[in-house]
């Protein structure tokens, strides 16, 4: 059953501050890639609950389709229902209050340096974060088809459905965590909430990604170019979206045996018969076939260039030294921007993408990656604007923007009414471009989930391309 936004009614909005304050004055410095954005950018979830207090999910399709219409059967919310569900909501902000002192900066608010108007710095003041509260007048049914999550915009969510299940929506700013720091956060909440202490305190030390002094660029800078200012680029994306075809979104389900079959499939590929060459990965032999798909459905010549755009974490042993703490929060991830004809990834075999995909991750060395942060600095330094090589302009349609979030915990958010029964993720497109992300099940392995957002035409098509459905189911 979907929710409509008709039948959603808020309850309460509150701004959540650290339970202890920050000492002031209180400023943080960032990194260049925190600060680099032209302007602010959202990460959009939301978590999907069973009721609190229920019984396990029932994991076969034939009970949960009985479960759905068990819930539609189900009386509307009365009073009680929304002085319980408001017992709860006040619960989980005086945990977020908790979890706000070690956590002080995402209370905080972005500004720009006074005369260096392109570096930016986190004022952490305690301006607080708001929390709104909401009550869904219609069961919770499918939450994969529940489009709930796009009245996210522009503050978190909590939502009680008729039938008791709850939906936590987060919103997190990009130029302040990336994705491997907002699932930690969200995962030291749940424990806060459950009364467990702290794992692990953070570190919002920017310093471990900082420029050399001087700055130096040894290596060609691919994947970041000078931007006009954000007010411009704004009004630009802004008048393009008006006259753009509608976008879609849809999930898709790719199972392990289909990942296996993907993946030998690029392996047979003529770019990947070489035996000294490693069997591609699943990411790469995924992100190939979204790449490929795409510039299948896309309408341009084979002449234009297509750009693959993905994140690549900066974390971990082999990729930073000396290496970054795993309790660093903040943003952290390099943006390659991979650009090809689009008659080469078309006529090609999907192995041709892939290890396009493959080479191209495998050249993102350390110092490709610090002469981009020195490259940034120099040109904020001198009042310069830079963003994403996104190709420009940005409406144009030659570019996926993609990511992969497989490798985060994000089952394991439990706020002690047990693990989520679905997790869904708001993808941000540019006007005629698309956007992909892939993301695991609550099955965990190989089990996948990809989102794809893409103008109503060619997700059309997509939904029609063989190659597509051979592997990737629509749910």
């Amino acid at each position: 059953m979907v929710a409509s936004i008709s039948s959603v009614r808020l309850v309460s909005v509150s701004t959540v501050v650290p339970q202890i304050p920050t000492r002031q004055p209180c400023v943080l410095a960032l990194s260049n890639f925190q600060s680099y954005f032209s302007f602010e950018r959202y990460i959009k979830q939301v978590f999907y609950f069973s009721a609190p207090g229920s019984s396990a999910l029932k994991q076969h399709d034939d009970q949960e389709e009985e479960e759905e219409d068990q819930e539609q059967k189900s009386p509307r919310i009365d009073n009680h229902d929304e002085e319980e569900f408001q017992r709860l909501v006040c619960s989980m902000r005086e945990s977020l209050s908790r979890l706000l002192v070690p956590y002080y900066p995402l209370a905080g608010r972005m500004r720009r340096r006074e005369r260096l108007t392109t570096i930016q710095e986190l004022h952490c003041n305690d301006a607080g974060v708001m929390v709104v509260a909401a009550m869904a007048n219609t069961a919770l049914g499918d939450a994969r088809q529940c489009p709930i999550e796009h009245e996210l915009y522009p503050e978190p969510r909590v939502t009680k459905f008729q039938c008791g299940g709850i939906a936590v929506g987060v919103l997190t700013c990009e130029n302040i965590l990336d994705a491997s720091s907002s699932f930690p956060f969200l995962r030291a909440w749940g424990e806060i909430h459950r009364g467990l202490a702290l794992a692990v305190a953070p570190s919002f030390d920017s310093s471990v990604l900082k420029p050399r002094d001087p700055p130096q660029v040894n290596l060609p800078v691919r994947d970041y170019v000078v931007a006009p200012p954000p007010a411009s680029t704004v009004e630009a994306m802004a008048k393009s979206s008006h006259d753009a075809i509608p976008d879609r979104q849809r999930l898709f389900h790719i199972a392990p045996d289909r990942v296996r079959e993907l993946v030998a499939e690029v392996q047979r590929g003529r770019f990947f018969s070489s035996r000294d060459e490693p069997p591609p990965s699943s990411f790469e032999a995924i992100s190939a076939m979204i790449w490929k798909c795409a510039a299948d459905v896309k309408d341009l010549d084979d002449s234009e260039s297509m750009t693959y755009i993905y994140a690549l974490s900066t974390k971990g042993p082999k990729r930073w030294s000396p290496e970054i703490p795993c309790h660093y929060c903040g943003s952290s991830a390099h943006i390659p921007c991979l650009a090809a004809p689009v008659g080469e990834i078309r006529k090609n075999h999907i192995s041709h993408a892939a290890k396009l995909l493959r080479d191209d991750i495998h050249s993102a060395t350390q110092e490709r990656i610090q002469s981009a942060i020195d490259w940034m600095e120099l040109h904020l330094r001198a009042g310069i604007f830079v963003d994403d090589n996104f190709p420009l302009p940005r409406w144009s349609g030659r570019a996926i923007n993609s990511n992969s979030l497989t490798a985060f915990p994000i089952y394991e958010l439990d706020f002690g009414w047990g693990r989520p029964r679905h997790f869904s993720f708001v993808l941000d497109a540019e006007p005629g471009s698309g956007a992909a992300i892939l993301l695991p099940t609550r099955d965990g392995g190989r089990d996948r989930h990809l989102a794809i957002r893409l103008p109503e035409n060619q997700m059309k098509k997509l939904l029609e391309h063989q190659f597509f459905l051979k592997f990737a189911t629509p749910v």
